[in-house]
């Protein structure tokens, strides 16, 4: 790992959390005001990300391209941040995302002993495994998954509910408590606040990919083996548990980050007593 480990943390390190929540005021109510650019009040229509790339039974290809058409905002912003992460890693889901961001915010607030340990679940074969059954389903003509229980949509509504009727009434109906409950389980009540982001969420799971096999062209994090003193805090604070604590064949326990999950929220870094955690360009 080719990386600056001086002790002086960057900007995206030491203010995240203060991104989050510029992000979450940008593009929730009561402001959604990155919205406003195009006359909508949320991620639903123009600005949505998940609709647009589902095949549906018995759609034609004009049919399909036509949904593009419709959420073009949506298309450019996944876009945007496929190409954002292959040369700089996965800022969207871990700085900017309203949605994961939200959810991290609040799980900050649930004491320790009530939140939830999803460490022990494989993440990538979760997350893939889903994102299967989300991309069969409408091709089988068997339902969807992409609007009815969508974290795009349940976040911003929650956030609206106490303005607007409409986002109350959502939360009225079945399909609202199932939304509910899985940003709640999933999300508020998970250690690190990140167990929806890494297991069933379709945005995730695309730019995880895009994070996975894009690291030639940019940076990452990684570890700077010959630093690591195997102590495991930074696989504690981890959200997204990416990082495995391995034997190494010339040392002892030494970190190991799977960027199929991880996230460059650089919490590892800040924990890191050894400086063995860095943000660079990994070695060939």
């Amino acid at each position: 790992m080719a990386a600056d480990t001086t002790t002086k943390k960057s900007f995206l390190v030491t203010h995240r959390l203060w991104i989050i929540l510029g992000g979450m005021a940008l593009m929730l109510p009561p402001l959604a005001i990155i919205f406003q650019v195009s006359q909508d009040a949320n991620f639903c229509g123009t600005w949505c990300p998940r609709m647009f790339f589902p095949w549906r039974s018995g759609m034609t290809l004009g049919e399909y391209f036509s949904g593009w058409s419709r959420a073009y905002m949506g298309v450019a912003l996944v876009f945007g941040i496929v190409i954002t992460t292959i040369f700089a890693g996965r800022y969207w889901c871990s700085h900017i995302c309203p949605i994961g961001g939200s959810m991290e915010a609040g799980s900050r607030l649930v004491p320790r002993f009530l939140k939830i340990n999803y460490s022990g679940v494989p993440a990538p074969s979760f997350r893939y495994g889903y994102m299967l059954v989300y991309m069969a389903l409408p091709i089988l003509g068997l339902g969807s998954l992409c609007c009815g229980y969508c974290n795009f949509a349940t976040i911003p509504r929650l956030f609206g509910a106490p303005f607007a009727e409409a986002d109350m009434a959502f939360f009225l109906r079945t399909s609202g408590w199932i939304n509910l409950g899985l940003v709640a389980v999933l999300g508020v009540f998970a250690k690190g606040g990140r167990a929806y982001c890494n297991t069933i969420c379709p945005i995730g799971a695309i730019d995880a990919l895009a994070n996975r096999f894009g690291p030639k062209f940019g940076k990452r994090v990684g570890v700077v083996s010959n630093r690591c003193n195997g102590c495991g805090k930074c696989s504690e604070v981890c959200p997204t548990w990416a990082i495995e604590m391995k034997n190494g064949e010339e040392r002892g326990r030494v970190a190991s980050i799977d960027q199929l999950s991880c996230m460059p929220c650089r919490e590892c870094e800040k924990v890191c007593p050894t400086e063995a955690i860095a943000y660079g360009k990994p070695e060939a």
